[in-house]
């Protein structure tokens, strides 16, 4: 008997005249239902997906990184004399006017060819139900975007450590920095730290708040890219993706009423909020629930859209 272990010779298999007489599919080919289905989906992508020489950008990424947001915050450490906090690198990273074109742009290069369509994953396309498959690559889409997310936390505290410590509200550096220097508020670091952030809400809030938003904005990207998949339309999908992008960039920019018409804005945590009232402008409970309405809208669409996608279609 001769076991097949190449996906695209299992998934031959399915149809039994182009299936070569005498052959059994080893335990490779065998596909459970249920959540073990769709962790191994998960699991497969992700894995290959690490794997990525796409990946190759975080290490440029970083780079960026240390000269937008770490290198200011360092000249401002230097300047008051004191440290500034670790965690506000990650919510100068999340929150900073010229950087949030980049991120969301990061994440859509990085799974720009989302989902695959080749070997174990064509496998799984064709073996498993449909629905199963979305499941898997939904909770792929959620862990890469974890990921990220995670990634740009960890990075941009180690890169400040040399000049910041961990604390549990915003540096004296960061808050008083106007207050000695009041005639440098060119300077780059109040725009990374603006005091909508700081005399809003606590650092601790800050840094949950800019977490769990780009984790809401990421995946609801890659949801975008799965859908057009469906409908064989994937480039349609990316294009829609930096559509909103750049659109969501642009109207922010521009500080409009419009830009709450786009997720771009509803991630920037002090955009919700004047410098000086505590009222905010737009309610930041209302960000989370417009992010979680489009995830869940979209990913009711990637449902109902099961039927009409066929396994191995160019899109």
């Amino acid at each position: 008997m001769t076991e097949l272990r190449n996906a695209k010779e299992i998934a031959a298999c399915i149809n039994p005249n182009t299936c070569p007489p005498g052959t059994t599919i080893n335990k490779i080919g065998k596909t459970p239902h249920g959540l073990q289905t769709i962790r191994k989906i998960s699991a497969a992508e992700f894995t290959r997906w690490l794997r990525s020489s796409r990946l190759i950008i975080l290490g440029v990424m970083l780079v960026f990184i240390h000269m937008q947001v770490i290198r200011p915050l360092c000249d401002c450490a230097a300047r008051m004399g004191e440290p500034v906090a670790i965690q506000e690198a990650f919510v100068a990273l999340g929150n900073s006017g010229q950087i949030v074109l980049i991120i969301p742009l990061l994440f859509l290069v990085l799974t720009a060819d989302f989902p695959q369509k080749s070997g174990i994953d064509l496998f799984y396309q064709i073996r498993c139900p449909k629905k199963t498959w979305i499941l898997g690559q939904t909770l792929f889409a959620a862990l890469a975007a974890f990921f990220l997310v995670a990634f740009l936390f960890l990075s941009s505290g180690i890169m400040i450590l040399g000049n910041a410590t961990w604390q549990t509200d915003f540096s004296h550096a960061v808050t008083h920095y106007l207050s000695v220097y009041p005639d440098r508020t060119a300077d780059y670091v109040v725009q990374l730290l603006p005091a909508n952030l700081y005399q809003q809400m606590t650092l601790p809030e800050a840094v949950f708040y800019t977490a769990t938003l780009m984790w809401f904005y990421f995946l609801l990207l890659a949801l975008i890219l799965l859908l057009s998949t469906l409908y064989s339309r994937k480039y349609a999908g990316i294009l829609a993706d930096a559509f909103l992008i750049i659109l969501g960039a642009v109207t922010s920019a521009a500080d409009t009423d419009t830009k709450w018409l786009f997720p771009m804005a509803h991630t920037i945590s002090w955009i919700h909020y004047t410098e000086y009232f505590r009222e905010q402008i737009f309610p930041i409970k209302a960000s989370y629930l417009y992010l979680m309405l489009c995830c869940a809208g979209l990913f009711a669409c990637c449902l109902a859209a099961a039927g009409q996608y066929q396994a191995g279609k160019e899109t």
